[in-house]
């Protein structure tokens, strides 16, 4: 019995490496010029480019980003600068209102309303820079999008290619072979037509 198993087994090792064999040996399985075309793409094939990769090293897309932090980071300032003024407000407030440093009721519910108020705007003024935020990084990754398909138009009169596909860590493609990727190329021409654009 184990003999026959072997034997299968070997079988099924001699298939698979046949069916290998033929899958990879570059030459069409199909017989019809137009399934044959389609299996093999037109042109120069299918290529790809890292979108995570291209992000990193492509130099307008780091100045971008970093104008757009400078400016969160420059607002966020500015609001926790208002936030502490509106805590010192409200501290000195309860402070008078433990040591009866009003003069009259109508006077420290006058104050409460203020403070009341001025958290109400800070709160409105979060909202409107987190709003303003996304707004702004909507539009950044349009333009990044707009350039690089601007760009990918014209490498293709060159190269060719039936297809360029983006990857993303994370995203649909799992596994490209590594002659296909064509994301150093692109970054080194993306950032040279962008320093010529800066010169």
């Amino acid at each position: 019995m184990k003999n026959v198993l072997l034997g299968v087994n070997v079988l099924l090792v001699i298939a698979v490496a046949g069916l290998y064999a033929l899958y990879f040996s570059g030459k069409p399985t199909t017989t019809s010029a137009g399934e044959e075309n389609i299996s093999r793409g037109t042109k120069n094939g299918v290529a790809y480019f890292n979108m995570d990769s291209l992000l990193d090293n492509y130099i307008q897309a780091r100045e971008l980003n970093e104008a757009f932090m400078k400016k969160r980071e420059a607002e966020r300032t500015e609001l926790n600068y208002k936030v502490k003024m509106w805590t010192r407000a409200g501290e000195e407030f309860q402070r008078k209102v433990d040591n009866n440093g009003f003069l009259t009721r109508e006077r420290a519910n006058q104050e409460y309303a203020e403070l009341v108020a001025q958290k109400e705007n800070l709160e409105k003024l979060e909202k409107e820079m987190h709003d303003v935020t996304l707004r702004e990084q909507v539009e950044l990754n349009r333009k990044l999008y707009d350039v690089i398909i601007s760009f990918l138009t014209e490498y293709n009169k060159e190269k060719e290619y039936s297809m360029i596909l983006s990857t993303t860590l994370g995203g649909n493609v799992f596994y490209a072979e590594p002659g296909l990727d064509i994301t150093r190329d692109v970054v080194d021409r993306l950032n040279a037509r962008h320093a010529g654009k800066q010169e």
